[in-house]
């Protein structure tokens, strides 16, 4: 039996208090953006806040995409870097699997506590955690001992907390926007990984900076971040009132039990109801339903991931123990771009049998396997060029990712016979199992690192010359 949610009040300006928790109802504002995204035609009547400057509206949410996410990729581009630095080589994905873990943690602390304040004030705190990971990480990287490794490594837990916290606030404000302009967010989240790799190969490498440095120069990144997000609510809140501003303002906590009605009655920021969003709460019964109208989706969504996320940190990191240190950060900037490129590619081409995707990735991680092994395309060539060979690999890593990634999502939005109201349940299952897939994957790595996958087991000669 499904059961439609109650309809809440209104929308205050802090905390109030708490109803009993439930994770998934609690995250219906971090996902409801997929319907607008992907799904072929709304199915409700939205009315939504056309910015004055479309161009510049959307140039804004690309900013937001891309520097929500910059810390996080900056830190995972230089993990190898950093862990070098204090001679932890076999603790690379360390930093990686840290962040993965505080974002399943930052997943339940938005969903109970955060979500009832408004999107200024969550983004406000995002940029301060931002900042503070940015110039913490960089101080942790001038000490000598190891003691600075593992200061970077909890800062890195700032760090992955604060992507989370931003991208459900940015994901949950834009849903004000005409769909459209809400599809730049996609597109600024993979140039964050372009861009922050090169950003740290650059300045790295020509320039000749310290890791210290590098993040140093993120923080005013911050600045740009803030401005960007101010335009966007400046937009979005301008000469609304209603519903639409509390559309545009956000925090959703639940009345006084003794509230009277007269006493909301006027409050011009009055909730919206859940049912309008088309999302039913996480009961036994509803999530049942739900695994059984899309477990098949669930199941690709989570196997594509927990497959790539093996394939990148871990054997990536493997794969380039003995390269130039670059090419770790290579690998992770050419995964992005296949990331970016596939996640637009639903719009013109979708692919209903995603097990293909799922089966394709496997073939990847078997292959990945047996060159860290045998070393065939890196010994084949002098002078690391077999590591390009690997790098147009690592694309293809990201575009199989970003197209199970994007096809899910239509599919959980268009395919016949899943409920309406369980569709945007089926997304929050979807994405806490694979946040939970993308977890072990990393952290498994942890242990193999140290054991049937260490560095003299793999090259018990030492590193070769010519790589």
């Amino acid at each position: 039996k499904i059961l439609m949610p109650p309809r809440p009040a209104t929308v205050t300006d802090g905390p109030q208090s708490m109803a009993p928790f439930d994770p998934v109802t609690c995250t219906v504002e971090s996902t409801s953006f997929v319907r607008s995204v992907i799904s072929v035609g709304s199915q409700e009547n939205v009315e939504y806040q056309q910015p004055r400057n479309y161009h510049l509206a959307f140039s804004a949410v690309v900013l937001c995409g891309m520097l929500n996410n910059f810390s996080y990729c900056v830190i995972s581009g230089a993990s190898q870097d950093i862990a070098r630095q204090f001679h932890a080589e076999d603790q690379t994905t360390i930093l990686t699997s840290v962040m993965n873990v505080s974002a399943l943690a930052a997943t339940v602390i938005s969903t109970r506590i955060l979500v009832r304040f408004r999107f200024y004030t969550r983004i406000r705190l995002v940029l301060c955690m931002g900042a503070v990971s940015y110039t913490g990480v960089a101080l942790a990287t001038t000490m000598t001992d190891k003691t600075g490794f593992w200061i970077a490594a909890a800062l890195s837990c700032l760090s992955g907390m604060a992507q989370i916290f931003g991208e459900v606030t940015n994901l949950s404000f834009l849903k004000s926007f005409p769909p459209q302009l809400v599809g730049g967010w996609g597109a600024g989240t993979g140039l964050a990984g372009i861009f922050g790799s090169l950003g740290y190969i650059f300045l790295r490498g020509p320039l000749g900076l310290s890791t210290s440095w590098v993040f140093a120069l993120c923080v005013p990144l911050c600045l740009i971040y803030w401005a960007a997000f101010h335009y966007l609510h400046r937009e979005a809140t301008s000469g609304v009132e209603g519903r639409r501003l509390a559309r545009a303002l956000g925090g959703i906590p639940p009345p006084p039990p003794q509230a009277s009605p007269a006493v909301y009655g006027n409050d011009p920021r009055e909730l919206l109801n859940p049912e309008d969003s088309g999302s039913l709460p996480a009961t036994l019964p509803n999530i049942q339903a739900a695994i059984g109208a899309s477990g098949s989706i669930m199941f690709n969504l989570v196997a594509v991931y927990c497959l790539e996320y093996t394939l990148w940190p871990g054997l990536a990191d493997r794969e380039t123990l003995c390269a130039g240190k670059v090419w770790y950060t290579t690998m992770w900037m050419s995964y992005n771009v296949g990331v970016t490129l596939s996640r637009c590619s639903v719009s013109v081409v979708r692919i209903k049998r995603v097990w293909l995707l799922t089966l394709f990735q496997l073939c990847n991680v078997i292959g990945w396997f047996i060159e860290v092994y045998t070393g065939a395309i890196r010994h084949a060539f002098p002078d690391s060029h077999g590591y390009y060979i690997m790098a147009v690999w690592m694309v293809l890593v990201g575009l199989c990712g970003g197209a199970t990634y994007g096809n899910c999502m239509y599919l959980f939005n268009t395919q016949a016979g899943i409920p309406e109201g369980l569709r945007e349940l089926g997304v929050n299952l979807g994405f806490l199992m694979s946040n939970i897939g993308i977890t072990a994957a990393t952290a498994s790595f942890s242990l193999l690192d140290a054991t049937i996958m260490e560095k003299s087991l793999l090259y018990p000669d030492g590193c070769p010359p010519g790589i």
